[in-house]
């Protein structure tokens, strides 16, 4: 082999420690899947109530507004790799001890409760140090493409998920798949513990004087509401963007079963459309970076998104629904890296960890709300044409309006000389 082509191969890698963290974040992210599953089936077998069930998901998002902000502060404070350690054996041990309550019959629903709770705990507390670890592991200039491989881990691994979690509980049973869940967590551990490269608590560099919790959490607001308007818009059209499509994603199922009369098999297509729509998201998300500053490519995918939710109304085949919601995921995924992108290139080191916290946590509050909220229009009105009409509608005024917010800028542009 040519030196040549040695060294263009080494230019498309991003480093072991990357390839490790992202390995990492995979195998993680199918724990999730697994334990998100299992657990509500458990319920649902010991109960047999829908509002048993639906309990288990609104455990999962309690800890996403409860802890984001501290696990902000946390990612600044201490080495986050460390972070990542030290989550991911949490995840191990609750989920080993899950698997060995139900290894001796146990049928507590209250148990289950109690384990979707704590595991739900782990993942605000572990997403800003991993999200603030990216930049420590690759160059300025490789750092959408390194999100993109992030993200379209996340997204494979949302429509694989569920279905590897699905054959472990029929081959294995739910002690089976527990255990295999705790073994997931292990694994991820092991693989950040094989990153060598290691940096100092951010805080530490720029902070002499540590503050109280309150105070450094006051910090990362400032930053944001004060020194960094692009992501105050951002994150407030992300609020205002997942209200729009969860009104449609938590009825999807229903909507293509009831109104298109789709079988389990046709709906799982659409579903898979999900993910292929994700990668080639992905894979453009390098060539948009060059030409575009971030926050406009936010903008821009969140009209087109908006448009893309409207045209849905008309479509009534398998083929044409699944690659119109390809191509709304795919556009989701060019949003969320070039989001990250934003973030990671005009946030300081030291309030990264909190930044991140803070943003995702206004970005996500409207889902529950979406969630619940889409079920009950449909109940209400039985048309779920008009819901989708009004999703996709807010979708594109809040792209629009955000024309004339500070989100419409050069901020976070790639250096083209870096």
């Amino acid at each position: 082999m040519s030196t040549d082509v040695r060294a263009a191969r080494a230019g498309r890698r991003l480093g072991a420690p990357y390839e490790l963290l992202l390995f990492a974040f995979v195998v993680s992210g199918l724990g999730n899947w697994i334990y998100r599953l299992a657990l509500p089936l458990m319920v649902f077998e010991l109960t047999g109530s829908a509002l048993n069930t639906a309990v288990v998901y609104a455990l999962e998002y309690a800890p996403l507004l409860l802890l984001s902000l501290p696990g902000g502060v946390m990612a600044d404070r201490f080495e986050r790799r460390r972070i990542l350690v030290m989550g991911d054996l949490t995840a191990t041990v609750l989920a080993g001890v899950l698997a060995l309550v139900v290894t001796s019959g146990s049928s507590s629903v209250l148990l289950v409760y109690l384990a979707a709770f704590l595991l739900a705990c782990v993942e605000p507390l572990y997403y800003p140090a991993f999200q603030g670890m990216v930049p420590d592991l690759v160059r300025d200039r490789d750092l959408e493409r390194a999100n993109a491989w992030m993200q379209m881990g996340d997204n494979v691994m949302s429509l694989a998920g569920p279905a590897v979690g699905g054959v472990l509980i029929a081959a294995l049973g739910y002690k089976g798949a527990v255990w295999a869940d705790a073994g997931t967590f292990a694994v991820s551990a092991l693989a950040i513990v094989a990153i060598r490269s290691r940096s100092k608590p951010p805080a530490v560099e720029a902070e002499p004087a540590r503050r109280d919790m309150l105070g450094e959490v006051r910090d990362g607001l400032v930053h944001i509401v004060r020194d960094n308007r692009p992501l105050l818009s951002g994150a407030v059209l992300f609020a205002l963007a997942n209200l729009g499509t969860w009104l449609v994603q938590a009825n999807l199922v229903y909507y293509l079963s009831d109104y298109h009369a789709m079988s389990p098999t046709l709906i799982g297509v659409v579903f898979a459309a999900q993910g292929a729509g994700a990668v080639l998201g992905a894979a453009v998300c390098p060539w948009l970076s060059r030409r575009f500053a971030p926050g406009r490519v936010v903008i821009a995918g969140t009209v087109l998104a908006g448009a893309g939710i409207v045209l849905l109304i008309p479509l009534r085949g398998v083929v044409g629904i699944s690659l119109l919601w390809a191509l709304i995921y795919g556009i989701g995924t060019v949003n969320m890296v070039s989001w990250f992108v934003l973030r990671q290139r005009t946030v300081p080191a030291r309030l990264l960890g909190r930044v991140v916290a803070t943003t995702r946590m206004i970005a996500f509050m409207s889902i529950p709300v979406a969630s619940v909220l889409g079920g009950v229009l449909e109940q209400q009105w039985h048309n779920m044409y008009l819901i989708i009409a009004i999703a996709g509608a807010l979708r594109l005024l809040v792209g629009l309006a955000s024309l004339l917010s500070p989100l419409n800028s050069a901020a976070g542009r790639r250096d083209p000389d870096s």
